[in-house]
């Protein structure tokens, strides 16, 4: 078992990565996640005593994180269910022909790239349709594992209130993706598949920056779950290329 970490920097070093997903699953993109991670680092930096001194470090670290997320993201969502459906939805299902080349460019090799990067997006995008005050308790339970109580803590906010919001949270994500998406199940009309060229030019869904974070496995191998956090738990964990932990730790 490895030592805990005794400086800010060895702390920081260790859970930003894990940070930087929870980062991303509040913005939906990993540019605003990115950024959230260098507001982090000087307000932690500010509060080093506090931090390090914590029970939990890290605990400390998360809740740092996302208090700062919640009050500057707002109130209101950046996406709407409305507008997803516009984007994904407004078109007839297009069928991927990679002899025609195009946006994939004849590669199969993108295509399974861009099919996990759509599912990845899509999903993410459904969470930021919820007010970041509701999304944050479906991140931190249902993602994360924590439970009520240590999760309100980390928010400062009463057990109640957070679970009023985890049960929100629920609903609202269980309500859109239950008749859609072919993930929850496969006689639903909505497929990675014939939603990838709309959502390419759309620019809803874009090639990642590397694909460490890309499986080997297909985007549909493990079969529709119809339980949320199980879906979500589902998807890869965005990665920090070595590079931007090197920049937020300079």
């Amino acid at each position: 078992m490895a030592d805990a970490p005794t400086t800010l920097r060895e702390l920081l070093r260790s859970d930003l990565p894990r940070l930087y997903a929870f980062a991303f699953n509040m913005c939906g993109n990993r540019d605003e996640a990115l950024a959230a991670l260098r507001t982090l680092v000087v307000d932690a930096k500010a509060q080093e005593t506090k931090v390090m001194g914590a029970a939990k470090p890290a605990d400390e670290l998360l809740g740092l994180l996302a208090r700062g997320l919640e009050e500057s993201l707002g109130r209101k969502s950046e996406y709407t269910f409305e507008g997803l459906d516009e984007v994904l939805r407004s078109d007839i299902t297009r069928p991927i022909d990679l002899s025609s080349g195009g946006a994939l460019g004849n590669d199969p090799v993108k295509l399974h790239v861009m099919l996990w990067e759509l599912k990845r997006t899509c999903l993410t995008a459904t969470l930021c349709c919820l007010p970041p005050g509701v999304r944050v308790s479906f991140v931190l339970t249902d993602l994360l594992g924590y439970g009520p109580v240590e999760a309100a803590e980390l928010l400062g906010i009463k057990e109640s209130a957070y679970r009023v919001r985890l049960t929100r949270a629920r609903k609202r994500v269980e309500d859109y993706l239950t008749p859609r998406c072919t993930h929850v199940d496969n006689q639903n009309p909505c497929t990675c598949t014939g939603r990838l060229l709309i959502a390419i030019e759309a620019n809803f869904v874009r090639e990642p920056p590397h694909r460490g974070d890309i499986p080997h496995e297909p985007h549909d191998a493990d079969g529709p779950r119809r339980d949320m956090g199980s879906l979500y738990r589902s998807l890869p964990m965005v990665q920090l290329v070595d590079a931007e932990l090197a920049s937020l730790l300079a």
